[in-house]
């Protein structure tokens, strides 16, 4: 990683220095944690990475709040922050904090400031070597969570990120519990089911359930600036750059509960399974339909190919201009380059999009 580019890059956004006090110069990697209103939840989580944390693991968390939060979220975070100061809550952890004050663009304004601020704090020199783990706070991590992802991208110099199995926490209620487990299986089959196809994007979005390689988070631009849906779009930028693994092993454990801090996500996923709503619906035949376009994506220049694709998809690329489209990045492209061109438009909210769609 070169100087001028983390300068850059640093450049276009906020950075804020940790407290109590800097990084010890052997840091060379870090957890990062955007904590709203869960004081009584952080613990567990930190704990869990006490047990599980190697040497030179710092520990960031961003606590953040929006513009129209409650009084007892200002609260919350106030009090959080008063112990921290107070050396309750690190033990042995190399742990650190932001008072990030009000974010207007919530979780993923959050995540973007801690990594920033780690990258920023590391210099261009050591980040190039960082890896950058995504958590939350009701999140707590198996002991091997360190060591199964440490040995996965040492097994993958190529992977940019890895994705980690998610079990969530059992339900407050039967009702919730079962709410939770469809919920997930739903996410699972979805995951495998792109990956059964050979699409790049057969992981799972979850904020919580990731890490990247620092040279690859600054390839791709970095944690994206969202209320909700930034583990999305991020993973979906980043598979754009440099592969994205899998560990299947379940490694952390969220909190199964109902949300009023993001639109869309988990939280709302379970409110309206529980209101009696259903998940979208992703049919296997559109699946396979978009499976016998990925088994062809070097043959993008035969006239004849479009004759040969279902009529579902036929039109969906249509919608979306791809003739033209395609006329324009074969201009740019060699054609040995052409299903990675492909997949870089065709990407995981197009995929999503194809797959909705009735």
């Amino acid at each position: 990683m070169k100087p001028r580019e983390l300068a850059k890059y640093l450049a276009r956004g906020r950075v804020e220095v940790f407290e109590p006090a800097p990084l010890p110069a052997a840091t060379r990697q870090a957890v990062v944690i955007p904590v709203l209103n869960e004081s009584s939840r952080i613990g567990a989580t930190l704990a869990s990475l006490q047990a599980a944390a190697p040497v030179a693991t710092a520990v960031i968390l961003v606590v953040n709040h929006p513009p129209d939060a409650p009084e007892s979220w200002r609260r919350d975070n106030a009090g959080l922050l008063s112990r921290l100061r107070r050396g309750e809550e690190s033990g042995a952890l190399e742990l650190r904090w932001l008072d990030a004050g009000e974010l207007a663009d919530g979780v993923g304004e959050a995540r973007k400031l801690g990594f920033d601020s780690f990258l920023a704090a590391l210099g261009a020199e050591r980040a190039a070597f960082a890896v950058l783990y995504s958590l939350d706070a009701d999140s707590p991590v198996e002991p091997a969570y360190f060591r199964c992802l440490e040995a996965a991208f040492a097994a993958h110099p190529d992977w940019g990120g890895v994705t980690v199995g998610i079990r969530h926490q059992r339900g407050a209620t039967p009702e919730l519990e079962r709410a939770i487990r469809r919920y997930e299986a739903y996410l699972e089959r979805y995951a495998r089911k792109l990956r059964e196809i050979g699409s790049p994007y057969g992981y799972q979005a979850i904020g919580s359930g990731f890490a990247v390689r620092a040279r690859d988070y600054l390839r791709c631009g970095g944690m994206r600036r969202r209320r909700a849906g930034e583990d999305f779009y991020f993973l979906q930028a980043l598979a754009k750059c440099a592969p994205i693994g899998q560990v299947e092993e379940v490694l952390v454990h969220p909190a199964a509960r109902l949300s009023e801090r993001v639109p869309f996500g988990t939280g709302p996923a379970l409110a309206g399974l529980l209101a009696g709503g259903e998940l979208p619906e992703f049919p296997d035949a559109r699946f396979a339909q978009l499976g016998e376009l990925l088994g062809q994506l070097s043959e993008l220049d035969d006239p004849a190919l479009p004759e040969r694709l279902a009529p579902e998809l036929r039109a969906f690329l249509k919608e979306q201009n791809f003739a033209s489209v395609w006329a324009r990045i074969r201009r740019q492209t060699r054609p040995e380059d052409y299903p990675a061109a492909f997949h870089r438009w065709f990407d995981a909210l197009k995929t999503q999009q194809f797959l909705r769609q009735r």
